[in-house]
C-alpha cells in the first residue's frame, strides 16, 4: 500500500512539475519528498533478504540517481546515494568481512565516488546536457524546466 502511494505521489509531483514547471513557485516539492519517503522506505520494509532482492535495490536506487538528473531534483539524488552506500556497507559488513584486499577496494571506491561528486558540482550542467543529449528529441518535452 506504501509503494503504489508513494509512485501515484510521485506521479502527482512529476504532473504538477510539468505543468507549473517551476515558473511561479515550486509546488512539487513536498510531493516529491513524501513520495520519495514512502516509495523508498516501502522497498526498505518488504523484509526480503535474499542477494538478488539487495542488488535490485541498489539498481533501484542507481536509477534515482539518474533520475535526479534528468529532473534536476537534487532529492532523488540523496535517497539514491543513501541506497548505494547502505547496499556497499552492507557488502563490507556481512559479505566480505574476512576479505583482506576489499578495504583496499573500497577506500578506492569512497575516493572515485569522491572524486565524481566534486567534478559533477564543478560541471552538473554539461552532465545534464549530455544526459539531454541521450534522449531522443520528443522526450525532451517531457522533461520539467525552468522558465
Amino acid at each position: 500500500m506504501t509503494l503504489g502511494f508513494g509512485i501515484v505521489c510521485l506521479a502527482i509531483a512529476y504532473g504538477v512539475d510539468l505543468r507549473w514547471r517551476r515558473s511561479r513557485g515550486d509546488y512539487s516539492f513536498w510531493l516529491y519528498l513524501f513520495g520519495l519517503i514512502s516509495f523508498w522506505f516501502s522497498l526498505l520494509a518488504t523484509g526480503q533478504d535474499t542477494e538478488w532482492y539487495r542488488l535490485l535495490f541498489c539498481l533501484i536506487n542507481l536509477g534515482l540517481m539518474a533520475l535526479s538528473i534528468l529532473l534536476k531534483r537534487r532529492l532523488f539524488m540523496v535517497f539514491g546515494v543513501i541506497g548505494v552506500f547502505g547496499y556497499i556497507s552492507y557488502l563490507a559488513f556481512q559479505v566480505f568481512a574476512d576479505s583482506l584486499l576489499f578495504p583496499f577496494a573500497l577506500s578506492a571506491l569512497g575516493l572515485a565516488i569522491i572524486a565524481v561528486g566534486v567534478l559533477y558540482q564543478k560541471h552538473y550542467r554539461l552532465v545534464e546536457a549530455y544526459f539531454d543529449d541521450l534522449l531522443p528529441p520528443q522526450w525532451r518535452n517531457f522533461l520539467p524546466r525552468e522558465r
